[in-house]
């Protein structure tokens, strides 16, 4: 890629579901599209130029995947470094997520001068955030779990080094097999080693990644829709008082195992007697003297009356310890328990948790940034919802009858509703970037950034005070 220094990278991030399969076409954050044409104008009218580079990532809704974008994200920026005069981000949807974790990466905020930052803005577009939720023991354990991968990697190469010297200088009969044996040793320990490495650099990014408020010097800019379906599903879900197993559940539930238990041992007691007779093993239960006075017959009927007279103590012995010991255990111990985990699971399917992050605290605002919010309001917000509306209100008379006739074809009109182009036309989500306001004010803020830094920067000769930034569009987007 040549070095253009007076060009910005705009660098785009798309969302969930939002792929391509080039970096020109027509989707918001290709070159070529209305959006970032629109960009391109704006900030060409303050003598701005500007290039388009597309980060094409997965687009699953995935962590792990998010987590893959973000490592891709930051490894793109480190080769744009230097070669343009800036780089700013814009990320959509979990595409903002995908380049806050890209910015923890690359230690966005934590550099001692800003010149030295790898990037220079970030820009969020109805992103809901996540917080990575990390206990003590988990961070107790990634920080000595990364002492051993580094131990293990300094004492890997000492030791690979020392064995070949004592190969080498050892007797000639034995340098063969110890030869082999020490290209094994380095076949299986040096991937290891480099394995370890890297789940620890993964562990340790999660465990010390910045906290807003903290240590960081940098802002997220942040746009949002108030009624943005993605932000707020995600945050009903969040605040869902999940409860499968309601309070006394786990007591009642153990009645019928305890009835089931306390029937079997009562039928097991009173089978064992005359079993025991028939099978001689009277001498085990005492009846020798019986067995040998009466007959068969009264020996098996005194045996089962007897079966059946301690067979109430058996039952309800049974029953009680079941229902109330394991039962009552199980109510204490156990439903809280029962109820998070059912409650991971069903936020982790909706959040994309699909590995060992444990995903929290949805919001508008980065976890790990300050953010600077701008809730659009005004005839934007307005003309937003009315179009998201109608876009609805077209794509149910498309599918009503099919939905909700019978005979109708449900499934299949399901099927074509979750990749209809007028599904993802009816949310205010997907259509930030169909209003000019989003432009224009992406674009203020770049500019505002980049005039900022010009005049901070320590000129060769003496300059004139910089110009004053346009202000956002009034009425239609406003800091929240």
């Amino acid at each position: 890629m040549p070095k253009n220094s007076d060009v910005i990278a705009i660098v785009t991030v798309h969302g969930t579901g939002d792929t391509a399969k080039g970096p020109d076409g027509e989707k918001w954050f290709q070159r070529g599209s209305a959006f970032s044409e629109r960009l391109k104008r704006d900030l060409a009218a303050q003598g701005i130029e500007s290039e388009i580079v597309p980060h094409l990532w997965s687009g699953a809704n995935s962590a792990w995947e998010r987590e893959r974008g973000a490592d891709r994200l930051a490894a793109l920026i480190r080769r744009l470094r230097g070669r343009y005069a800036g780089i700013h981000i814009i990320g959509h949807s979990h595409g903002g997520n995908v380049a806050n974790d890209a910015a923890v990466l690359l230690k966005w905020g934590l550099r001692r001068h800003e010149a030295h930052e790898r990037f220079d803005s970030l820009i969020t577009v109805g992103t809901p955030f996540f917080d990575v939720r990390t206990g003590w023991i988990q961070a107790a354990a990634g920080i000595v779990f990364l002492v051993i991968a580094w131990g293990s990697a300094i004492a890997f190469p000492i030791t690979a080094l020392f064995s070949l010297y004592s190969i080498l200088t050892g007797s000639p009969q034995e340098r063969s097999a110890m030869l082999v044996l020490w290209l094994l040793y380095i076949a299986v320990i040096g991937p290891s080693v480099l394995f370890m490495l890297n789940l620890s650099r993964q562990g340790i990014r999660r465990i010390l990644r910045p906290r807003r408020g903290g240590r960081t010097k940098t802002q997220i800019f942040s746009i949002w829709h108030d009624n943005d379906e993605a932000i707020s599903f995600l945050e009903r879900v969040q605040e869902l008082p999940v409860e499968a197993f309601p309070r006394g559940s786990l007591f009642r539930g153990s009645r019928g195992a305890a009835i089931s238990l306390g029937v079997l041992s009562v039928i097991a007691i009173a089978l064992l007697n005359p079993l025991a007779y028939a099978f001689h093993w009277a001498d085990v239960l005492n009846f020798e003297a019986s067995a040998v006075e009466n007959s068969p017959i009264s020996n098996v009927v005194a045996l089962t009356f007897l079966g059946l007279l301690f067979a109430p103590a058996v039952f309800i012995g049974f029953y009680a310890i079941y229902r109330f010991v394991i039962g009552g255990a199980q109510e204490v111990g156990a439903r809280g328990s029962l109820n998070r985990f059912v409650a991971g699971v069903l936020r982790g399917i909706a959040y994309g948790r699909d590995g060992d992050q444990v995903l929290c605290n949805v919001s508008p605002q980065s976890h790990t940034h300050e953010t600077q919010e701008h809730k659009i309001t005004g005839e934007c917000a307005a003309r937003m919802q009315v179009g998201a509306h109608d876009a609805a209100g077209k794509l149910i008379d498309k599918y009503r009858w099919a939905l909700f006739s019978v005979g109708g074809d449900s499934s299949a009109s399901l099927t074509s509703l979750t990749t209809d182009a007028m599904t993802w036309d009816s949310l205010i989500h997907t259509t930030y970037f169909d209003q000019p306001e989003v432009a224009d004010t992406i674009a203020a803020y770049i500019v505002a950034k980049v005039k900022r830094q010009a005049f901070s920067a320590p000129p060769a000769a003496p300059v004139s005070p910089p110009p004053t930034a346009p202000a956002p569009p009034q009425g239609d987007v406003q800091a929240a």
